[in-house]
């Protein structure tokens, strides 16, 4: 089946181009002053896509706030910022520079989502859920200068056609790149949504409890017009559709990329996928397991985890030489202070490498937000402090100051120096690529212990903290 990339006409009821910025914002720390690094981690994707889908007549920018700086003097008629909870508080700093001088202000992600009259009072028009059928007629109305404050969307974006993200209108060399690579790690979604409906995540709340995907061809051509090596496939479960995984990873593996993506644990009800997916060159997968407390999964409706599983779920992982990259929550109402270690000493007896910690957060829209906000236990409502690393709720069975030490002391434990050195001297035996492997584990691992020694998570937003 061939196809062809999207084709964007230009909309009568815009009279003259536009010159478009379209940000990604950093975050902020506690006094407010933005965080900026000298790498980044991953490009964008959906910005890419929208000045993918801008009609050519418009110039459109790119900037990257985590390492780029934004320059406010130079005139545009348009610009649009994307945001999740954690950039809200700079988001807002650049929207309202802008708009003082008179320059109108889209703004859209998951964040305006769910708090959509809070970034009504920053921007000109916000924009609930996926945008995608609603940019084109967001043009016309920003060029006749009729920017309604609200647009929602009536239906969700057809996957069926291909957009290749506009990589060109971006600067690719702020990101890190592979050793040897020509670019670096290139996201790509395959699917979108997530069915499971846990009740701390925001997908649901922003996608709706649907799963969709685009045909294989139209990924397969993405991976040949972006020209990338490796990639990072955004979906939120990757292995939602066997069938359709089945079909995707067999068409990957010609192709002679690497990857890594995201899955549940019942990813084991499929064990081939495991296989296959190692064919197709995968090399990492990111792995929900949130928690080894039955009772804290279950409390957030993610009782489809089956914690017995979990040590053949990474035997199977290490047999087919992807490394399993687990996501740990702390801070569930039904987590004691015992957990934090018996969880670390779990993960070590089953020799995961690496792996994500996060404090619970109820992030805005979601349901543990909702309940905890009617039983009056959220204490922090700047959202600065929605990281994942520090506490802006009430726990159930300890102080926040316990939720907050056992943390770090866990990030601590999991990252000392003498486990650091005997993964970084194990992972020749890891992976199919022994020493790309080496030399990413050398990289991740100190960053990773660098980061916890100076508290920032190991997500921090880029590599390289600029002060």
């Amino acid at each position: 089946m061939e196809t062809t990339r999207r084709e964007v006409s230009t909309p009568e009821a815009v009279e003259e181009p536009m010159k478009i910025l379209l940000i990604n914002p950093t975050r902020c720390d506690s006094g407010g002053r933005p965080i900026k690094f000298r790498k980044a981690f991953i490009p964008p994707l959906s910005l890419a896509i929208f000045a993918a889908l801008t009609p050519s007549c418009h110039e459109v920018v790119i900037v990257n706030d985590i390492v780029e700086e934004i320059d406010f003097d130079a005139h545009w008629d348009l610009v649009g910022i994307t945001v999740m909870t954690i950039q809200a508080a700079r988001a807002y700093q650049i929207a309202d520079r802008f708009r003082a001088k008179g320059t109108k202000v889209i703004m859209g992600g998951m964040h305006p989502t769910a708090q959509p009259d809070e970034s009504g009072k920053h921007a000109d028009a916000v924009v609930i859920g996926e945008a995608e059928e609603l940019w084109e007629g967001i043009l016309a109305d920003a060029g006749a200068g009729r920017l309604k404050p609200v647009y929602r969307a009536e239906k969700l974006p057809a996957l069926e056609q291909a957009i290749v993200p506009a990589w060109d209108r971006m600067n690719l060399n702020i990101y890190a790149r592979p050793w040897k690579h020509r670019m670096g790690i290139m996201p790509l979604f395959t699917t979108r949504g997530c069915p499971m409906g846990c009740r701390f995540c925001t997908v649901t709340q922003y996608f709706g409890k649907t799963y969709r995907s685009k045909t294989v061809e139209h990924v397969l051509e993405e991976v040949d017009k972006t020209g990338a090596r490796e990639y990072f496939f955004v979906d939120d479960n990757i292995v939602c559709r066997p069938e359709y995984s089945r079909e995707l990873f067999r068409a990957l593996a010609p192709k002679r990329i690497r990857w890594f993506s995201q899955v549940s644990t019942t990813i084991l009800k499929n064990p081939d996928l495991i296989d296959l997916a190692a064919r197709s060159g995968c090399y990492s997968l990111f792995v929900g397991i949130e928690s080894i407390n039955k009772h804290s999964l279950a409390g957030v409706k993610k009782h489809f985890n089956n914690v017995e599983a979990y040590e053949e779920l990474f035997a199977r992982l290490r047999k087919a030489k992807i490394v399993a990259f687990p996501s740990i929550m702390f801070g569930f109402d039904g987590d004691t202070l015992e957990q934090f270690e018996e969880t670390v000493e779990f993960l070590v007896r089953n020799k995961v490498s690496i792996a994500a910690f996060w404090i619970l957060t109820p992030y805005p829209g979601t349901a543990v937000h909702e309940e905890m906000q009617k039983d009056g236990r959220i204490r922090q409502r700047d959202w600065t402090y929605y990281n994942g690393s520090q506490v802006v709720f009430e726990p159930k069975n300890f102080s926040e100051q316990q939720l907050t030490d056992h943390f770090w002391r866990s990030c601590a434990d999991f990252y000392s120096p003498s486990r650091v050195a005997r993964r970084i001297a194990g992972s020749f035996f890891e992976a199919r690529h022994p020493l790309l492997h080496f030399l990413q584990t050398i990289f991740f691992q100190t960053q990773f212990r660098s980061n916890v020694l100076s508290r920032n998570h190991v997500f921090a937003g880029g590599f390289g903290h600029r002060a």
